[in-house]
């Protein structure tokens, strides 16, 4: 069996990051327990697998992942199923997305690379999922603006969590519970409005309850970016007792051991 890790594709996340990219906008590959995938494949995510060294194949992948269908986390997903597939020359992988982004006004995915997939997947709440061998649930709404959700892969090694986009709401704390590994977007230095990101205040107060062993943050917006991710992480083991807490840069890999 091959070794467990995350190799971030690309760590900026909002709007204004994507549009200069200041970091790529990519998403995550993860290989756990010989399954490959990718979650939220925005700008970027095809361009950075292909440069990756070693080289991250899409044909190696199984899945594909949305969160929510924000051009940041969705772009490159019809890049990636095509690749995967060369080009429908051979059926691979299956597409979990959620419901509104999979048809409809705000679907996403082209009708014609539908029969290049194994099977498409429509997420719903508190639901879990199987890959190969693998699964993973997902969490109850997030609050976002559109349907969005986060993700806890469930293996012998423990289990990890993705805190996708969302508000800072309590019920967080349920859905993420007994996680040993955390990997948590986080937008905003200070939500001083209505913007429905995680702050460093919202991460903190989520990481002192949830108690990983270790966090990741990533997706950072601007604000993030000019104070300094690393610093923000070494301040957050400081304040929260985690033993580690990663703030990667694009091509990062993170083994999960």
């Amino acid at each position: 069996m091959g070794e467990n890790f995350l190799y971030f594709l690309g760590t900026g996340g909002s709007r204004h990051v994507m549009a200069e990219q200041l970091r790529s906008t990519g998403g995550t590959y993860f290989q756990i327990n010989d399954v490959r995938g990718i979650i939220d494949p925005g700008p970027g995510a095809l361009a950075q697998m292909v440069k990756a060294r070693p080289l991250l194949k899409p044909e190696d992948l199984s899945a594909v992942i949305l969160s929510h269908g924000h051009i940041d986390h969705c772009n490159d997903v019809n890049l990636i199923i095509d690749s995967m597939t060369r080009g429908g020359l051979k059926n691979r992988g299956t597409l979990f997305a959620p419901g509104e982004i999979l048809n409809g006004k705000n679907q996403i995915l082209f009708n014609y690379l539908k029969p290049f997939l194994l099977g498409i997947e429509k997420l719903e709440t508190q639901k879990k999922y199987y890959l190969n061998g693998l699964s993973f649930s997902t969490s109850g709404l997030h609050q976002h603006g559109m349907e969005t959700y986060g993700f806890s892969f469930h293996s012998e090694e423990g289990k990890l969590s993705f805190i996708t986009d969302t508000a800072y709401f309590p019920e967080l704390f349920d859905f993420y519970q007994n996680s040993r590994w955390i990997v948590v977007n986080l937008v905003l230095e200070r939500n001083c409005g209505n913007a429905q990101h995680l702050d460093i205040n919202g991460v903190k107060e989520l990481l002192i309850r949830l108690k990983p062993e270790v966090a990741v943050i990533t997706h950072f917006g601007k604000t993030i970016l000019r104070k300094g991710p690393k610093k923000i992480a070494s301040r957050l083991e400081k304040e929260t007792g985690i033993k580690k807490v990663f703030a990667p840069e694009d091509g990062d890999r993170i083994k999960l051991n």
